[in-house]
């Protein structure tokens, strides 16, 4: 055959040595990306040993391998057509290098993104989190102005991606090959890339819940990438649950009191205010929780009322804390309830429970009106008056991001429910205790400096806080009314005994009433979010137990079984009195049980007090198994309410 003859039947396979090499140069930047993500939250990871964090590193490239797989399949499927077309190959070699920067690029900066994102979630962000691009747009320049670092690192590393790719294709030599040669290298790419995309030779693909298994469960964030938990987390991939024959069987199992009243509550209609504090964990507060008290005003308050120092957050974010306060429901999914495909299930919000005992509602956040559906979400749940940013009186008391300061919001929000008709239940969610922690001008120079930027916005909520008191003192209603103050979630940890899974969840929770309607005295009991609606039902006295959901109880009442269930690192947890039972699902239910960690010391271990008792096994396996059948196939059925539950099931 002739040179010229020869030369034709070959294939140009160019593109091929571009996509192989710039895809090995992808797993330095996935490193670098990795590297920006552990520095970011290093707090987070304060706990692991050197050694640990390295193993994670290591084990972070079977993912970055995946990850880079799966985005380059389609280039590469692509490829094997376009090569037969020898006419086109400059073309598809520049059409891949854009496809390559394009996708590829895009995946870095989900990563780098996710690297601040990450402290709100404690968790890699998956499809969920593009439930929050709203919120995300309405605040696009405050956010790049806060975290200027972050987008002029991103900038840095898309840079020297686009250089890099650039250099490689200018120096890229012309590969041609036989059809032979060509078939081979077809296999080859073929075999690697569906290797590389599910993790290894093992029987299943690797998933999320993989990357907890080594070095540790806690290292499970930084073993990961964004991108892999984008494309390969469902969002609210939940199937039926068939642990008990029924949900009435289940139900059953956990022996849950009647809401009866137990509060020395007057004849007179008794008002509520929920007060939620931003991101108020309880190492804010002082010894013997915290190693220094940041909330000085609120620890007097606890004084005065029921305190809960072992209060749980039932989720790691404001949007999962609405839903869980006011209508019971803990956030056991990976996005937000209200964000989730089953946020049309029926609820019987807090609001909308009083209102039919002639109760009127309103609901105060300073911040912007539309974040994060507030007030959607707060319509729903039973609240006909929402006051946002639009409905404060003065622009000048806005922070430059997210609203406006506490102190001034507060203190509208004392006058506007002195207009209120009593009896009423009001909802006030705080804002400034949180990045970028800004504080009013005026206090630049009076509020003092802690070990982290966090301890200063927390004193300044603290002090507006105070000041609301001061003046609701004033008021009519102020006598007649319990305030329950919790806090929606947790924040930065500077004491390393809450750097931990269970230890991120802590936060007080404070039943007061200024009339004595409620007994002073410190619980050490596990407290939870959803416990709130059955405590507020149980106070007013109100005939609507059976509209409350079954994973809380009433705060007021003596329990034999103090709990709270989560979900974090991808596993269902169960705390209950001073131990916890930790539930997987990989293929079968794998149980985890431990004693709770360093950060709930003072918890009495009165019921459960031997830690490998097969008793106690049973106990926390039983719970924590009824507890999920009822929430996952109450979500599929559209049926939380057992006690509302059909005669046939």
């Amino acid at each position: 055959m002739s040179e010229s003859g020869a030369t034709k039947n070959k294939i140009n396979v160019t593109p091929f040595l571009f996509v192989l090499k710039s895809g090995l140069l992808l797993f330095a930047f996935y490193f670098v990306t990795r590297c920006v993500f552990y520095l970011l939250n290093l707090e987070y990871f304060s706990a692991q040993s050197n050694v640990s964090i390295v193993y994670a590193f290591l084990h972070g490239v079977r993912f970055d391998a995946a990850s880079i797989a799966l985005l380059n399949s389609p280039l590469m499927l692509s490829l094997f057509v376009l090569a037969w077309f020898k006419s086109w190959s400059r073309f598809v070699l520049s059409a891949s290098v854009g496809y390559f920067l394009l996708v590829n690029g895009g995946s870095l900066t989900l990563n780098l993104i996710d690297s601040a994102y990450f402290p709100y979630t404690g968790k890699r962000s998956g499809l969920e989190s593009l439930s929050m691009m709203r919120d995300v747009s309405m605040q696009m320049p405050q956010l790049i102005a806060g975290y200027w670092v972050l987008a002029l690192i991103t900038c840095s590393v898309l840079c020297l991606l686009v250089v890099a790719v650039l250099l490689m294709k200018k120096r890229l030599p012309k590969v041609e090959v036989s059809i032979g040669g060509y078939v081979l290298i077809v296999v080859i790419a073929t075999v690697s890339l569906v290797f590389l995309a599910r993790g290894g030779l093992q029987a299943k693909p690797i998933r999320s819940l993989t990357a907890y298994s080594w070095p540790n469960s806690d290292l499970g964030s930084l073993v990961l990438n964004t991108s892999f938990t984008f494309m390969r987390e469902k969002a609210s991939d939940i199937k039926r649950l068939d642990f008990y024959d029924s949900e009435k069987v289940a139900y059953d199992l956990l022996e849950k009191s009647p809401i009866k009243i137990t509060s020395n509550v007057s004849e007179k209609s008794q008002n509520v205010v929920v007060i939620i504090l931003e991101s108020f964990g309880l190492e804010y507060f002082g010894p013997p929780y915290g190693q220094k008290n940041y909330t000085p005003f609120l620890t007097s308050l606890s004084q005065k009322g029921r305190f809960f120092p072992f209060g749980i957050a039932n989720g790691r974010r404001s949007i999962e804390a609405i839903p869980s306060i006011f209508s019971g429901i803990p956030s056991l999914l990976p996005e937000a309830f209200m964000r989730s495909s089953y946020q049309s299930n029926k609820v019987y919000g807090l609001g909308e429970l009083v209102k039919r005992h002639g109760y009127q509602t309103a609901f105060f956040h300073g911040a912007k009106n539309g974040s994060m559906y507030f007030d959607d979400t707060t319509y729903r749940l039973g609240f006909d008056e929402y006051y946002g940013e639009n409905e404060h009186p003065n622009s000048d008391d806005f922070d430059g991001q997210w609203g406006i300061f506490d102190e001034p919001f507060l203190q509208f929000t004392a006058q506007t429910l002195d207009a209120l008709q009593p009896p009423f239940l009001a909802g006030v969610f705080t804002i400034s205790s949180h990045p970028p922690y800004s504080l009013p001008e005026k206090y630049q120079d009076v509020i003092p400096e802690g070990d982290i930027p966090m301890h200063r916005v927390v004193q300044y909520s603290d002090m507006a806080l105070k000041k609301f008191f001061e003046v609701a003192a004033n008021k009519e209603w102020f006598k007649d009314t319990l305030f329950v103050i919790t806090a929606d979630h947790t924040s930065d940890n500077y004491d390393k005994r809450f750097a931990t899974p269970l230890g991120r969840h802590q936060i007080p929770i404070i039943l007061y009433h200024p009339n004595g309607g409620v007994k002073p005295e410190v619980v050490h009991e596990i407290a939870q979010q959803v416990d709130i609606p059955a405590t507020v039902i149980d106070y007013l006295n109100l005939p609507e137990g059976d509209r409350l959901m079954p994973f809380g109880r009433s705060l007021l009442q003596p329990t034999e079984y103090d709990e709270a269930i989560i979900k974090e690192e991808g596993a269902y947890w169960l705390l209950l009195h001073n131990q916890y039972v930790k539930l997987t699902f990989d293929g079968l239910p794998v149980y985890d049980m431990g004693i709770l960690p360093p950060s709930f010391g003072l918890l009495e271990s009165d019921g459960l007090k031997k830690e490998n008792s097969q008793s106690n096994k049973k106990i926390l396996r039983e719970r924590i198994n009824s507890y999920t059948q009822l929430y996952i196939n109450g979500l599929i059925d559209n049926n939380h309410y057992p006690n509302l539950m059909k005669t046939t099931q």
